[in-house]
């Protein structure tokens, strides 16, 4: 066995005069010492990657990442403005939607579509039909041109305008304002309208607007709810002060309507029948029309509404006594995007010292099933006025069944075929079959 007196270590000797080595014990310690000496020297090589991002690499790079954010978020904006622009003029409102159906086609209570909506927007529905029947009027007629005008003032305050040319009983054009709103929407809970606006009495009323054809499943209004121009019973317009908004009442839904306003004109020849209220610059008297309702939607039952509206009006014809007039009206409707189940009953008292108390009872249901682009429909209208009535003097009782076919050509025209029969106290009954094409644009 041999023996040493040293180590060799980097190209030295040590010296150690205690230390012996058997022969391949050196041999593997030779082989070992330079993996010693490699991870040596990589333990003190400086690494030759950066430890640290350069600092204003760093903040470019946050900066492009904001950008990124800030485009996105404006994309998904724009999408949800469109989506819900198209749902509020092609669609008709539903009712777990209460302030669309309220004013479905008012988009000044909508934020989402108001923001970056600056100036005036437009909005065209028209009709143009075809009437056959025991009318003196058979033939084409051109419907009810609507233009709907919306602004965004600020955050919470907009305007809404809507003109209508159609023709009056004479066969003359005429041009009115029908709606002219400066509307306050601060939250879901208050929401107030001041101008000319149509009242809250019912669903109709407010679903179904004067360009509404095309939005609506039939050709027409239900005879409770015809235009106060036309000869109908209920008070469609009024000036003044409207104000609306949810209730907090859990499960329940409830909403509210409280409105105050010009009360109707009473006065005889001022147009169709003594029942014409379309005079909104004066009054009978100085009291002033009320409206105060209810909406409740339980939401267990998604798509069923109903509510309770009572209004008080003082009327005064010419020649007769002062008359009080108090309207109970009430609705239960069932409405999911294929099928509609509506229905809506009012009763209006007239009642004097002089001349006693006349009940005047309406009423309609309709039904229809969509199936693709048709959807047929029937509906039953009733309406019933006392022969005496002092005010009513034209209506007398009208009752009868209507049902047609609506098919949908895309979203902005629809055709519709309808066939009315209409029995009424003291005359023959009327018997008419309507083809309507209404569109928006």
């Amino acid at each position: 066995m041999l023996a040493w007196t040293g180590v060799v270590y980097r190209g030295e000797v040590v010296r150690n005069p205690q230390s012996t080595f058997p022969g391949w014990q050196l041999v593997i310690l030779l082989f070992l010492l330079p993996a010693f000496n490699a991870a040596a020297g990589a333990q003190t090589q400086p690494s030759s990657e950066p430890d640290q991002l350069d600092a204003a690499t760093v903040r470019s790079m946050l900066k492009r990442i904001a950008e990124l954010e800030a485009e996105v978020k404006d994309l998904k904006a724009a999408k949800t403005e469109q989506a819900a622009g198209d749902n509020a003029v092609t669609k008709p409102a539903h009712p777990q939607d209460f302030y669309a159906a309220a004013n479905p086609d008012v988009t000044i209570s909508n934020p989402q579509i108001l923001e970056g909506r600056r100036g005036i927007q437009f909005r065209g529905f028209g009709d143009v039909d075809f009437q056959a029947g025991k009318s003196a009027s058979n033939g084409f007629q051109l419907g009810i041109f609507n233009l709907l005008m919306t602004s965004r003032l600020s955050d919470n305050v907009g305007f809404l305008g809507e003109l209508v040319m159609d023709v009056d009983s004479n066969g003359m054009f005429q041009v009115q304002p029908e709606r002219a709103l400066l509307s306050y929407t601060p939250n879901d809970y208050f929401h107030a309208n001041l101008g000319r606006y149509h009242t809250g009495i019912g669903y109709y009323n407010n679903a179904y607007h004067h360009g509404a054809a095309f939005l609506q499943t039939a050709t027409g209004r239900p005879l409770l709810f015809a235009f106060d121009d036309q000869g109908g019973v209920l008070p469609i317009h009024k000036i003044g002060l409207s104000l609306t908004g949810r209730i907090p009442s859990g499960a329940l839904g409830l909403s509210y309507i409280a409105e105050v306003g010009f009360g109707p004109s009473s006065h005889m020849g001022m147009g169709m029948s003594g029942s014409n209220q379309m005079m909104t610059v004066t009054d009978d008297n100085n009291g002033r029309a009320f409206n105060l309702g209810f909406i409740a939607r339980p939401l267990p039952w998604h798509p069923v509404q109903f509510g309770f509206d009572f209004y008080h009006a003082d009327r005064t014809p010419m020649g007769m006594p002062s008359f009080s007039e108090n309207i109970y009206a009430g609705h239960f409707l069932y409405l999911a995007p294929s099928f509609e189940f509506l229905n809506e009953a009012a009763l209006i008292r007239h009642s004097s010292a002089m001349m006693g108390t006349f009940n005047t009872l309406g009423f309609y249901s309709q039904l229809s099933r969509k199936w693709h682009a048709w959807r047929p429909f029937v509906r039953y209208n009733y309406l019933n006025a006392p022969q005496m009535e002092p005010i009513f003097t034209t209506t007398g009782r009208q009752n009868g069944p209507s049902g047609g076919l609506r098919y949908e050509v895309n979203e902005s025209v629809a055709l519709k075929l309808q066939f009315d029969h209409l029995d009424r106290r003291g005359l023959s009954a009327v018997n008419v079959a309507t083809m309507q094409t209404s569109f928006v644009f």
